[in-house]
């Protein structure tokens, strides 16, 4: 007898569509075939996933067609099965198997617009903490080193085309312009969990620099730092009073000096 963890094994890769030598050799026969018996399992499972993935991209389905989408889901579920039981955390490699997948070649915003939908679907799945005001910024020593903690539903998408014009233009039922489309611009977008919905921002270089390095934890001397490479201008009161005001920060921790 084959070990349960084996067997377990076999089966989901059955019911997956990779089916195994001597697998219909395991299971008894009973009324019906048990190959087809299975099948209901594989079929079950296959449109489960599909339509998880189709509900997390839709932007993307409207892009491609749900035709070709339901296609190329199919590839993706057979090659990337679900690693753990939460259905909402499925489709996370979905943008880059996009970016390498055929027909998609001369299309490759879609892959990085699947990028920003996969953003968006983790920052509705991430916690929305109590921010903080500017005002917890005063009192401290001026030596102190502030480390600003942000929502950790913040997420931050760089890409070479306007993803965040695409999804817009494909709201509330609309089209966007063809030309819009293929037009190769980059994007910096900050995008953040506020109650059941998400919030947007474009940044600039030095912006995105700023809110990446903070968002890593570098501190805030270093994130500065880092912005003022991109500009030796960049307006430091203004991206703190920007966070703060957009409820980004969730809490400040200071490194003193011994």
């Amino acid at each position: 007898m084959l070990p349960l963890e084996h067997l377990q094994n076999i089966i989901a890769q059955s019911v997956l569509g990779n089916p195994q030598f001597g697998l219909s050799s395991l299971v008894s026969a009973g009324r019906a075939d048990p190959c087809r018996r299975l099948r209901i399992y594989e079929n079950n499972t296959r449109a489960s996933l599909t339509a998880t993935l189709m509900a997390v991209f839709p932007v993307v389905v409207r892009m491609v067609d749900e035709r070709f989408f339901r296609y190329a889901a199919s590839e993706f579920i057979r090659q990337h099965p679900p690693g753990e039981p939460r259905l909402v955390r499925y489709g996370s490699d979905f943008p880059r198997f996009l970016g390498t997948f055929e027909g998609l070649a001369e299309m490759p915003f879609v892959a990085e617009t699947a990028r920003l939908e996969w953003a968006i679907a983790e920052a509705l799945d991430a916690a929305s903490l109590p921010a903080l005001n500017l005002a917890a910024l005063d009192g401290e020593a001026s030596s102190s080193t502030p480390e600003l903690m942000l929502q950790p539903s913040l997420r931050l998408v760089m890409s070479h085309w306007p993803v965040l014009s695409i999804w817009s233009a494909h709201q509330n039922g609309g089209v966007p312009d063809q030309a819009d489309v293929w037009q190769r611009k980059a994007e910096r977008i900050a995008l953040w969990r506020h109650g059941d919905n998400v919030r947007f921002a474009r940044l600039t270089s030095a912006q995105f620099s700023f809110r990446h390095s903070l968002k890593k934890g570098l501190g805030l001397e270093r994130a500065v730092s880092r912005a003022l490479t991109h500009e030796p201008m960049f307006d430091v009161l203004g991206a703190l009073v920007s966070l703060f005001g957009e409820g980004l920060v969730t809490g400040i921790g200071f490194d003193h000096p011994q």
